[in-house]
């Protein structure tokens, strides 16, 4: 079969999201990374093509979004390579973060009016936790949830032949107007994640891209309240070898990279989950011709506390570590379940200063339960870890992740919408901010923006300022306005992401 895989593209919101804007979020960004893994693993039985999220050629500046009783009117949204792309296509999957959903159900909508027969399949982190919702409220015929590896061939290969898709586990369809969800499909064992093929970076577009993306694990040892990543409690790590060829693999598409700073970057929820494996990593990396590429990923403080580990990052060219912190006051930390404290985040801090240009520190502000006081305690520590201590520090407001604690508990903070939020823009308005911390006023938040300027910190505001490269807030919590805090004077290079759990999963298990 003639097999599309493509993505809904990234986007920036400005003036209060009277537009959308992609093109400022195409050069220097990172590829789908499981689009060229899916794509590896059916390329043997199917023709595939990719087209990239990135090379999305819709013009959304020219729409009115904003509609009748501030609803968001996307129904003239159009996808022109998306839509040119799709002849003599069998089969179309699309994937898409909850915060892109409501792009990835308007392309369904536009396969549709072009071919409604063509089958359409939405794999992700929210096609697995919405997938009845999907089923019913958009033109998706089917959806992959969890690890698509192994489902996304098997349901293709039923497909061709018109098999009954009842043996196939991990997938949700249709069957005369009902909605049938198979059982789940088990997490694959780290032998089978070895065994799987290497991804077809070959089909990824050239000059477009400043990183390469590889994954060396999956899952994580912890669960944070406000993270939605499928495999907390589970964490799988590749072994060292398997590791390294993958790099290696990498490496030899460097040239395809744009940009002076080229990185491969790891995108585990936590890379150094295990020491002695990531300390065997970074040693085969010393060893390794890295082509001119550096390192990024991203680290817990109490894994990143390891001295030993602190000295392998001094031998390896490191692009950025980002280490999450989220709360600047012990209380929210034991709120949010991050299982680290205060005085622990200083004491690496104090530990890390020599490396500290390498470290992006990431802070969230306005979960549910904060007031203004504790905002600005986030803000203030972000402030005294950047001066102490150095690096950069990211501040984003808090966004409500479908598949976290707090979603699954919104009520109790009376949040009472569903899925539909994701149908649209309004849970990234003004208004839903509102919603989302009720203890904050209108004059709250612009206390907080203004302690920020007190601070004579670099802000970075969706309505001000456009990105060279990919924000550093898109990818972080996708909030509607993102700080960069630093002390260093003068603008930060803003093709240095900060990836949110979704995307990391995504990265894992779709796009």
């Amino acid at each position: 079969m003639q097999v599309l895989l493509t993505g809904a593209p990234r986007f920036e919101l400005h003036n209060a999201i009277n537009y959308i804007d992609i093109e400022s979020c195409k050069k220097g960004s990172r590829p789908s990374l499981a689009l060229y893994q899916l794509a590896s693993m059916i390329r043997e039985e199917h023709e595939v093509h990719v087209l990239d999220p990135a090379v999305s050629d819709f013009q959304p500046q020219e729409l009115d979004l904003m509609g009748k009783g501030g609803r968001y009117v996307l129904d003239a949204l159009r996808f022109p390579a998306l839509e040119k792309s799709i002849s003599n296509i069998d089969v179309v999957g699309i994937s898409a973060t909850s915060f892109e959903w409501f792009l990835a159900k308007i392309m369904a909508e536009r396969i549709k009016e072009k071919d409604p027969d063509l089958p359409i399949i939405a794999g992700g982190v929210h096609a697995t936790i919405a997938d009845e919702y999907i089923l019913k409220s958009s033109r998706v015929d089917y959806v992959v949830r969890g690890e698509g590896e192994k489902t996304l061939p098997e349901l293709l290969r039923s497909l061709q032949d018109g098999a009954i898709l009842s043996s196939i586990d991990g997938v949700s369809y249709r069957r005369n107007g009902t909605i049938v969800r198979n059982n789940d499909r088990r997490p694959m064992t780290v032998e089978e994640m070895e065994e799987l093929p290497l991804p077809a970076f070959d089909l990824m577009p050239s000059n477009l891209f400043g990183k390469l993306t590889l994954e060396t694990s999956r899952g994580c040892r912890f669960d944070c309240s406000f993270c939605s990543l499928l495999f907390r409690g589970l964490w799988r790590g590749l072994g060292p070898e398997a590791v390294l060829k993958r790099v290696e693999h990498a490496v030899s598409f460097a040239s395809k990279l744009y940009g002076d700073r080229r990185a491969i970057h790891f995108v585990d929820a936590t890379f150094v989950a295990d020491a002695k494996r990531a300390e065997a990593i970074f040693g085969g990396l010393k060893e390794l011709d890295l082509g001119g590429l550096r390192v990024a990923f991203e680290g817990r403080i109490n894994e990143m506390s390891n001295p030993t580990i602190l000295k392998h990052c001094k031998d390896i060219p490191i692009d950025f570590v980002v280490i999450g912190i989220e709360s600047g006051y012990d209380r929210g930390l034991r709120k949010i379940r991050k299982g680290i404290t205060t005085k622990s985040i200083e004491r690496f801090g104090s530990m890390a200063r020599e490396l500290s240009s390498c470290f992006r520190y990431g802070f969230i502000i306005g979960f549910p339960w904060e007031t203004k006081e504790d905002c600005m305690n986030t803000i203030a520590f972000a402030d005294r870890m950047v001066s102490k201590y150095g690096g950069l520090a990211v501040v984003g407001w808090y966004q409500l992740y479908p598949g976290s604690k707090i979603w699954n508990d919104r009520m109790q903070y009376g949040i009472n919408d569903g899925w539909e939020l994701f149908d649209s823009l309004h849970l990234r308005s003004q208004e839903f901010r509102s919603k989302i911390t009720p203890k904050l006023t209108d004059e709250d938040i612009l206390g907080i923006d203004t302690q920020i300027d007190k601070y004579n910190l670099i802000r970075v505001i969706n309505n001000r300022d456009h990105c060279e490269g990919e924000s550093a807030t898109s990818s972080i919590y996708t909030p509607t306005d993102g700080y960069f805090l630093s002390k260093m004077g003068g603008f930060i290079d803003k093709t240095q992401p900060y990836f949110d759990s979704q995307a990391k999963l995504f990265s894992l298990d779709w796009t």
